[in-house]
């Protein structure tokens, strides 16, 4: 406004006359009494950052879990379990996994068979409508304990914010010996009255060897099946079966299973070195017996098959107690637990880490010497 009174009083100094400058107002113009109010910016939500699913984290998780020297078998187990868990639940976006699918999850789980990844491709519905047997309680907490280290990993690697299995286990009050059942001394004079042992010999020399070894050594099905002749030595004039990861296709179960086990006067009787050293003939980058590696199961694979039939057979199948090749292991804890054997020797002889932080850090393993009445304690007849 004041631009246009300005214009005005110029026009009039041009056509002569004499500038008026009392028709200009000097004042501020007053604001509209009304607030004008800017029309608001539309709101742009921030797009939802990209989360992978499940089945991509998998993958990571089993490159990672490689990588840090888990074995097949075990890689295998915690692969199922985790596609059981889309098979149940869906393969999601890893945020998407809260305490409601662990829920669903846990739900539907206790109403499945056993080995239900198995059963090829019938429908859960149908497999639940047809079980006859459920999966146990143990097998649960099993399923639960893989699923809660895989979501570690994505709450680690920042794919969701929290393990949605943690506290997911079902509480048992039973306790922890009872797991697996040891063998009766009934349950070995079975075991050891069969042909294989009343000819001396087996159609596979492991179908022999294994059980005594297992027995006398409390040993691991797959550590024995990877053993090399050269793991086979004398150390201060004692023959002694060293367990250990010499070469890439022996695999222990955790670093303090590595450890040398005199061998029992039991197995010499049996002529157990003189089977080696029949097989030293053959060459001395050869295994102690003719196995071959299945990338899941090791070279435990075959004579696995083998003694679950071997003990089906012999009656072992069904029944409340559980007992398998892993039933050597226990019957050889708790034989000399009941002699009174100190827990860190009986763990230094099957490969368990016992005691407190000086021991497991600074202490060094067992010497043979000191194992050898340990093992001389086994006083179980087999043969």
């Amino acid at each position: 406004m004041l631009l246009e009174q300005m214009q005005a009083v110029f026009s009039s100094v041009e056509q002569g006359r004499k500038a008026d400058l009392s028709t200009v107002s000097w004042k501020r113009p007053e604001r509209d009494s009304v607030p004008r109010i800017a029309t608001p910016l539309p709101v742009l939500e921030a797009p939802e950052k990209a989360c992978p699913k499940l089945s991509v984290v998998l993958e990571q998780y089993l490159k990672a879990q490689r990588r840090e020297g888990v074995g097949e078998k075990t890689l295998g187990d915690k692969k199922s379990i985790v596609e059981l868990l889309i098979r149940i639940v869906g393969d999601l976006p890893m945020h998407r996994y809260q305490r409601q699918q662990a829920q669903q999850f846990k739900e539907t789980a206790l109403q499945l068979p056993p080995r239900v990844n198995q059963k090829g491709k019938v429908s859960l519905e149908q497999l639940i409508a047809e079980a006859e047997t459920t999966i146990s309680t143990t097998t649960f907490n099993n399923y639960v304990k893989y699923l809660t280290a895989f979501f570690g990993y994505a709450v680690q690697e920042e794919y969701c914010e929290k393990n949605p299995f943690d506290g997911m286990k079902v509480k048992q009050r039973v306790k922890a010996s009872e797991g697996r059942s040891r063998f009766t001394e009934d349950d070995l004079k079975r075991l050891f009255a069969a042909d294989v042992y009343a000819r001396r010999d087996g159609d596979k020399p492991y179908q022999y060897w294994l059980p005594l070894l297992g027995l006398y050594t409390g040993a691991r099905m797959n550590e024995l099946c990877q053993l090399y002749l050269d793991d086979v030595v004398t150390i201060n004039g004692i023959d002694c079966i060293h367990f250990r990861e010499g070469r890439d296709d022996q695999k222990l179960k955790t670093p303090t299973s590595e450890r040398v086990v005199p061998i029992h006067s039991r197995l010499k009787e049996a002529g157990f070195l003189q089977y080696v050293e029949q097989r030293r003939e053959l060459g001395e980058d050869v295994m102690l017996f003719d196995l071959v590696r299945h990338k899941r199961h090791g070279y435990a694979a075959t004579p696995s098959k083998w003694f679950a039939r071997y003990r089906d057979k012999l009656g072992f199948k069904g029944g409340k107690e559980k007992k398998d090749f892993h039933s050597f292991r226990h019957t050889v804890a708790d034989h000399l637990k009941q002699q009174g054997v100190a827990e860190s020797l009986v763990g230094g002889l099957l490969g368990h880490q016992t005691g407190g932080i000086t021991f497991s850090r600074y202490g060094k393993d067992f010497t043979p010497e000191v194992l050898v009445p340990v093992v001389g304690r086994i006083e179980i007849r087999a043969l």
